[in-house]
């Protein structure tokens, strides 16, 4: 079995300039909250996708595209922990935030550990830490008053549960299949379900619309996959349906982030 290294790049940076009267430090200060409550939830779907990628690449499965995204990964949360670190609200989340940043610090050691088994449990523990982390930033900062809408909220909840799916899927495809994945994924799945329904009962225009029935026609073909995982099923299938559902999502939030 080939094992790997992963380079951690440092912190990414927000740098805002410029003579700013009261209206727009107001406007300003929205937009941090707003950012930061984004870089929360990113990092919840992160915590999955990390996960993901170190297992493709320790099972030398689609190796050469999952490091490079492992890598990106990497660099994303470091660059939402740096946002998080600088935004105006940082005091309200600043003891959730340590214990964040303090695990984030353990989790980057162990994926520069070579693929084991234990180190593989290990990794997926660190990834459900960071998970509940983070939701603990993003209540928080709701709790606060920072609001990012409802249908924002439920794109970003599609693109952490695929995430996930695909996470739990090569976790079984690695020889972790127990009775606690099996019930998380047919959870996942169903949820996903769900959060479909609620997305194709907005009204978009024609080129949004498109994106989401292609979604749908995306999903309806693939979830038996993410079900019925079988020893040597299909790794490199699911990784590429998930990144394409993934796109699709994305296409779908920036409409609704830029209405």
């Amino acid at each position: 079995m080939k094992f790997f290294k992963i380079s951690v790049s440092g912190l990414l940076q927000w740098v805002l300039f410029g003579s700013l009267t009261l209206p727009s430090l107001l406007v300003k200060a929205s937009d941090e909250n707003f950012e930061a409550l984004v870089a929360a939830e990113n990092i919840a779907i992160l915590s999955q996708s990390i996960v993901k990628n170190y297992f493709y690449m320790g099972n030398n499965l689609n190796s050469s595209a999952s490091e490079k995204k492992l890598s990106e990964e990497v660099r994303k949360i470091d660059g939402s922990l740096a946002l998080l670190a600088d935004s105006s609200g940082y005091k309200n989340i600043q003891d959730d935030f340590e214990f964040v940043e303090m695990i984030w610090s353990d989790f980057k050691d162990s994926l520069l550990e070579p693929y084991s088994r234990d180190n593989g449990l290990l990794i997926i523990d660190m990834g459900e830490v960071m998970l509940e982390g983070s939701e603990n930033l993003v209540g928080v900062l709701r709790g606060n008053g920072v609001k990012d809408g409802d249908r924002v909220s439920d794109v970003e909840l599609q693109r952490y549960l695929i995430e996930r799916m695909a996470k739990l899927y090569i976790v079984s495809i690695a020889g972790l299949k127990d009775f606690n994945v099996e019930k998380q994924m047919k959870l996942a799945v169903k949820n996903f379900d769900d959060g479909m329904r609620k997305i194709e009962d907005q009204s978009y225009p024609q080129d949004v619309s498109v994106k989401v029935n292609r979604l749908r026609q995306r999903w309806d073909a693939s979830q038996d996959y993410y079900l019925n995982v079988k020893e040597g099923d299909l790794p490199k299938t699911v990784f590429f349906n998930t990144e394409i559902i993934e796109r699709y999502l994305i296409s779908i939030l920036n409409y609704y982030k830029n209405r």
